[in-house]
């Protein structure tokens, strides 16, 4: 117990470090349900930051976090590549990197798959994302 509470202290490494652990927390849990309330256009207008927050977070502590959320067994917190995504579009883009979300699908043993992944600058986020789909939908709307 006390090496998950200093492995939890070493990922958030400050105030500032949890406070931004525990908002990506609540987007997660925003997003769960505003899938289900808002198309996705609406949702993502919603999740564009309107201007930059001026704070540079490292890439790997939004997608650690991200990933810390979505491990969980809980309803809004299960894993998901699109729960993820829509998360860290928002902050990466609240950094001014200017990521682009897209989804797409592909037919695997008959049965239509779906995917949903970061591009920045034309590179995905996760250089071992699986991103041989079938592009569907690309926000904001150019493709890579």
């Amino acid at each position: 117990m006390i090496r998950r509470i200093k492995d939890f202290m070493g990922l958030v490494e400050s105030p500032s470090g949890m406070w931004l652990f525990i908002r990506i927390g609540i987007w997660i849990a925003l997003v769960s349900i505003l899938l289900r309330l808002v198309s996705l256009p609406g949702l993502m207008r919603m999740l564009s930051p309107k201007k930059s927050s001026g704070k540079k977070w490292p890439r790997e502590k939004l997608v650690n976090f991200s990933s810390f959320w979505l491990g969980r067994e809980a309803a809004f917190f299960q894993r998901s590549c699109l729960k993820r995504s829509l998360v860290l579009y928002r902050y990466l883009n609240m950094q001014s990197e200017r990521a682009q979300f897209l989804i797409g699908v592909r037919k695997e043993e008959g049965e239509l798959r779906g995917h949903s992944w970061i591009v920045i600058e034309g590179e995905p986020l996760f250089k071992n994302d699986d991103t041989d789909y079938r592009l569907i939908y690309s926000y904001p709307g150019n493709q890579p």
